[in-house]
């Protein structure tokens, strides 16, 4: 460390000496000049430690070049070094600042030693006094940055200092601030004269409270609060100077923190309400802490079973211990959340159901301990047990039932049947599973059925009478029922009435036939009666044989025609009397008794239609009507064609065929040639299972009839 010096003296000679003394001390660096305006010409280019000047200087004396030095560069050490020992000069030097004044003459080493101890001093204290200011100035930079309150009040309250934040907090500037009474700016009026009080009191002591909350008043009349850290301010030679005052604005904090409180103390009182306790527990030191509602809850006192797992595990019911302690040790071991269910024995001595919920405590430090909530679950849990044992009667009721049971979502998909829905549809229950609802229904009445679904939505309930299908192309009558459950799904009920159905649709047929039997009894078969009774007396009145053979093959005929009827009524009466049956169709046509034209059949050899065991009469009258009725035919064919809505069945023949006229009429009871009962028995046979049969040939190029039977109505023997 080198003490660079600045000597100013208008005696040259002075130099001389001054330079040989300095010289033989290695931490001093002198640099002379003559004047005292050349001294400053010098400073302004250079740093120096320390002044020694002259007093009597021409131009500008000692005392001058203080009091500039002392206005241009503060601080920088001075020491007047001259001849002249006069009291005014002493006195004016001091009252200027000089730092020390030494007088010349005498003895040259005391005098240059001692000069030299003050210019070492002096630099010494000079140092220190740049570093306190320097700290100072930099503790008051950092109070300024900082996001805290900082001030400095002297003895009688009065603010010396304070920082920006305090000044943005309370709105005032610093102007308005500095220098006034805090406790009249800053202190609400209700606390002002106790404050006051007792900072005179810990003014009067020297002792203030370190630690302090407090509340400060802001400029627009809003009330903050602070926690202020005080530390008393003293000079280098230990007077009191007042207090410094740090702290923080915590009104957030706080309110923060007394929400926090009001929630504790709601939820404690909801948890004692709800069967809840809230509980922490401590691994490494086996704690367990749980909060006052564990009396309510579980009857025990949280101190009675603070000490950890081992009381705890004695509660715990025979039957789940092992669970819960292997649940317990890997949720430890992994640090993982767990949530379980288990019974403990409450303090009376019966078993209640818990829900334990945990999970470990996210803060660094704190990973050895769960905290968590256990709740009493017993109403819940005896109530699951209660429901679990009716599902399982429930249950058992459905698989025992003596109709068709499913269970199936908002798209139709089913997901449950009961073994009465296996014997019923033929389908297996891991078929019907993979099913919809719809593809166990008849293809006809699918679009209907899904209007009214539909509608279950709205009003939770439907009833509606279906056809189902088998595995075998069986049909199913049933009475069906759907409820619509709690989270979506539907159950559906579907009573077997196929017997009630058929009876029905077979007493409706018998009426029918019993109307149209009886319209002919009485009807036909009397005008033909009335027409022979004619013919018989208008006999007596011909006397010419030919003519009287004419009348006799007329009254023939009609004998004939009672004949027809008499034998359409036996047929007729048949059909509907048996159930329908599956029948082979190649089977049936290579059976017809056909005279001279043979049938040319390409139906396949496997195609079975559900239909009236009279089934084989219509295959036989299209035969006789193309034999008897197509003119000139040499040719008959039947073979299969396929739709959208099943199958077609064309029987045609190359005969002279039906008038456009004709077509929609042939089917009619009595129309045609003969009889016309043929195409109207079949029509009715057909009519049985829903078949139905059209006339679509071209006249001149025969006839064609197409018998339409729907994807019901047949299947393929070789694929069941």
């Amino acid at each position: 460390m080198t003490i660079s010096i600045l000597y100013v003296d208008d005696d040259t000679d002075y130099h001389i000496i001054v330079s040989k003394f300095f010289k033989r001390e290695a931490d001093l660096s002198v640099t002379f000049c003559s004047t005292a305006h050349a001294a400053l010409d010098l400073l302004e280019h250079e740093l120096f430690d320390v002044i020694v000047s002259d007093y009597l200087m021409p131009v500008m004396d000692g005392i001058s070049l203080l009091k500039e030095v002392r206005k241009r560069y503060g601080r920088l050490p001075f020491i007047l070094f001259t001849g002249r020992g006069r009291e005014e000069v002493v006195i004016q030097a001091i009252n200027n600042g000089v730092d020390y004044y030494l007088q010349k003459g005498g003895d040259f080493l005391g005098q240059f030693t001692d000069l030299i101890h003050k210019i070492r001093s002096l630099y010494e204290k000079n140092a220190i006094e740049n570093l306190a200011r320097e700290n100072e100035r930099r503790f008051r930079k950092t109070l300024d940055r900082i996001h805290m309150v900082a001030f400095h009040l002297d003895e009688n309250g009065i603010v010396q200092y304070c920082n920006d934040y305090l000044l943005s907090l309370t709105g005032w500037t610093r102007d308005e601030f500095l220098h006034k009474d805090f406790f009249e700016m800053a202190v609400p009026p209700d606390l002002r004269e106790m404050k006051k009080r007792l900072y005179k009191e810990a003014v009067s002591k020297e002792s203030i409270s370190q630690h302090e909350e407090m509340k400060i008043l802001l400029r627009s009349g809003e009330i903050r609060d602070l926690d202020i850290i005080n530390t008393d301010m003293r000079d280098e030679k230990g007077r009191f100077l007042g207090y410094m005052c740090i702290g923080e604005d915590v009104t957030e904090k706080k309110r923060v923190r007394n929400e926090a409180l009001s929630w504790k103390q709601r939820y404690e009182k909801l948890t004692a309400r709800t069967g809840q306790i809230a509980y922490e527990y401590d691994i490494d030191n086996d704690i367990l802490l749980m909060d006052e509602s564990a009396g309510h809850v579980i009857g025990y006192a949280p101190e009675e079973l603070r000490n950890g797992k081992e009381l705890w595990m004695n509660i715990i019911h025979p039957d789940d211990y092992q669970n819960v302690f292997d649940t317990f040790s890997r949720a430890v071991s992994e640090s993982e959340e767990f949530d379980i269910s288990y019974r403990i024995k409450h303090k009376n001595g019966r078993y209640i159901w818990i829900q334990i919920q945990g999970f470990f405590d996210p803060a660094p430090d704190t990973r050895s301990k769960i905290i968590g909530i256990i709740s009493d679950i017993t109403r819940e849990k005896e109530a699951e047990i209660a429901l679990l044992k009716s599902e399982e009667k429930f249950k058992l009721y459905l698989e025992k039932a003596p109709y068709l049971v499913v269970i199936f979502d908002r798209y139709g998909r089913i997901s449950y049947t009961n073994p009465a829905g296996e014997q019923l549809t033929g389908y297996s229950s891991a078929e019907i599973t993979q099913m919809s609802v719809f593809d166990l229904i008849l293809p006809e009445e699918v679009p209907e059925t899904r209007i009214v679904f539909e509608t279950l939505f709205e009003r939770g309930y439907v009833h509606k009478n279906v056809t189902l299908i088998g595995k075998n192309k069986n049909i199913v009558y049933v009475e069906a029922d759907a409820i619509l459950l709690e989270g979506g799904e539907v159950l559906g009920f579907c009573l077997d009435i196929t017997e009630n159905v058929v009876n029905e649709k077979k007493i409706s047929e018998i009426s029918r036939k019993l109307r149209l039997l009886q319209s002919i009894t009485r009807h036909d078969v009397m005008n033909v009666v009335t027409s022979i009774r004619g013919y018989m007396l208008l006999l007596n009145d011909f006397e010419d044989p030919a003519e009287r053979e004419r009348i006799f093959d007329t009254i023939i005929g009609f004998l004939k025609r009672i004949e027809n009827l008499v034998n359409f009524s036996r047929e007729y009466e048949q059909i509907g009397v048996h159930s329908p049956t599956w029948q082979n169709v190649a089977h049936l046509i290579e059976h017809i008794h056909t005279s001279n034209i043979p049938v040319r059949c390409a139906i396949p050899q496997d195609l079975a239609l559900y239909a009236d065991p009279m089934l084989d009469h219509v295959f036989a009258n299209l035969y006789h009507n193309s034999v008897n009725h197509g003119g000139d035919v040499t040719e008959i064919s039947c073979y299969m064609g396929i739709d959208e809505q099943g199958i077609r069945i064309i029987w045609e023949d190359n005969g002279v065929g039906i008038p456009s006229e004709e077509k929609d009429r042939i089917f009619i009871l009595g129309y045609g040639k003969n009889s016309g009962f043929g195409l109207y028995f079949i029509s009715e046979v057909l009519a049985m299972t829903g078949i139905s049969i059209t006339e679509t040939g071209e006249y001149g190029k025969g006839a064609r009839f197409e018998i339409s039977v729907p994807r019901a109505m047949y299947r393929f023997e070789s694929e069941q």
